[in-house]
């Protein structure tokens, strides 16, 4: 049943979660990017 319970709350937060985690992976990208070009 905790398991279940887990899960609901995870999709609840998801949408919020993801934008964020989203936006940080892309960061870090922009400025891996900007590294190697220098």
């Amino acid at each position: 049943m905790k398991l279940g319970k887990l899960v609901k709350t995870v999709i609840k937060f998801a949408p919020i979660i993801i934008p964020i985690v989203k936006k940080a992976m892309d960061k870090k990208k922009t400025t891996n990017t900007a590294y190697s070009r220098k």
